[in-house]
């Protein structure tokens, strides 16, 4: 009972200061796993596997966009705008990703990132995202369809994807 009533205060006192939780879904738990999961998606040619595995509406508009200084003045740009514009060429690259490396029978081996990383409050972006795999005929493969890939508390999601 008293653990129950602790954990009843901890949440109103949480909420009550404005500290409430942030919804990182669908994260996972290195780049690894998500250059895994883009390439087990473009196999199975799943676009919403692929759209899973970024960054939502609300988190890019509750979090990572406010850390932006194109969020702030001078340039003060609208946070809906710049998701329009992430989300439109998102889906073209989701699109274009699977029309050339769906259904490959890709085999993942490593992701890397060939810029430097950008540090903002809360986050990290890992930027210069390439993808490396070897196709049916041993061969590899380099991909450059992703867009950077955001860690928040060592945790990890895609940006989004190159158009």
């Amino acid at each position: 009972m008293k653990n129950r009533i602790f954990v009843l205060l901890l949440v109103l006192i949480v909420v009550a200061a404005g500290c409430e939780p942030r919804k990182w879904e669908h994260s996972l738990e290195s780049p690894m796993q998500v250059g895994k999961g883009v390439i087990d998606a473009l196999n199975r040619a799943d676009a919403y596997g692929l759209n899973r595995l970024r960054v939502n509406r609300e988190e890019y508009l509750s979090w990572i966009w406010p850390a932006f200084p194109q969020s702030r003045p001078p340039s003060n740009f609208p946070g809906d705008f710049a998701w329009t514009n992430l989300n439109k060429n998102s889906i073209l690259g989701i699109n274009r990703g699977m029309k050339r490396y769906g259904n490959q029978g890709l085999v993942f081996e490593r992701i890397r990132f060939e810029r430097p990383t950008e540090e903002y409050k809360g986050f990290k972006l890992l930027r210069g995202t390439v993808l490396m795999a070897k196709n049916r005929k041993g061969e590899q493969v380099e991909l450059y369809i992703l867009g950077s890939v955001i860690e928040n508390g060592g945790r990890y999601k895609l940006l989004s994807y190159k158009d």
